[in-house]
């Protein structure tokens, strides 16, 4: 008797799936992209500066692999560097160690010592004076490695809620075109979310950058946020 109501039950619920079905399928939608996007101010900035050693004869006119003899070491470098650093207002605190290395000198005669340096910073203007006053044998390279803001995360909220009223009034105004009327909301789903739209590469190279660049793109002083959300509306 068991086996018997057990069948039966299963029975009725499998119908019951096919009925719920049946209606979901007639039910009419519209599904929409909605996108919103802004810049932030950053209120950090981590700024890199990489030295190496390198020899004295590679700056004289003339010179080959070959004559290649007198190596700068990187102690040197490294004094001059902050020195220079803390003739543009960067404190000592101001500066963290971020990598140390040695990479094979292209003329087969020795390895060169290498080290990267991460400035904390709170201004690009900060940046802009490094770029024009710190100029010193042994740098080879300088570069935003990232730019932040402490309240980040209310900031994609708000371009988050952005996109989805913009999905609500694409929705609405295409839905208008047709004489139909939009519904409630089915479905929500985002995007990709890239958080931020930010990319070193697109701020400053891994190359030294001449003085003639200290003036940072207006477009690269902000951290870009963009953000896409499909929504499925009911039509009524």
């Amino acid at each position: 008797m068991r086996k018997i109501i057990l069948v039966l039950s299963i029975t009725v619920f499998v119908i019951g799936i096919s009925r719920a079905q049946e209606v979901k399928s007639n039910l009419r939608f519209i599904e929409v992209t909605g996108s919103a996007e802004t810049s932030v101010e950053p209120d950090e900035i981590r700024f890199q500066i990489g030295i190496q050693e390198y020899w004295k004869e590679e700056y004289e006119r003339g010179k080959k692999y070959k004559d290649y003899i007198t190596k700068i070491p990187l102690i040197e470098i490294e004094k001059n560097l902050m020195r220079s650093l803390v003739s543009v207002g960067i404190a000592k605190d101001q500066i963290v160690i971020k990598e140390i290395g040695q990479n094979w000198n292209r003329s087969g005669k020795d390895f060169k010592k290498s080290k990267t340096f991460e400035l904390v910073l709170t201004d690009l203007k900060e940046v802009n004076d490094i770029l024009a006053k710190v100029q010193i044998k042994g740098i080879n390279s300088m570069r935003i490695a990232a730019l932040k803001n402490k309240d980040i995360v209310k900031y994609r909220e708000q371009v988050k809620i952005e996109a989805m009223k913009a999905a609500k009034k694409k929705a609405g105004y295409l839905l208008e075109s047709v004489n139909e009327e939009l519904g409630s909301v089915i479905s929500v789903i985002e995007l990709d979310e890239n958080i931020p739209i930010w990319r070193p590469e697109n701020i400053l190279s891994n190359t030294i950058i001449s003085s003639n660049d200290s003036d940072i793109n207006q477009s690269m002083r902000k951290i870009k946020l963009k953000y896409e959300i499909k929504v499925r509306f009911e039509i009524k």
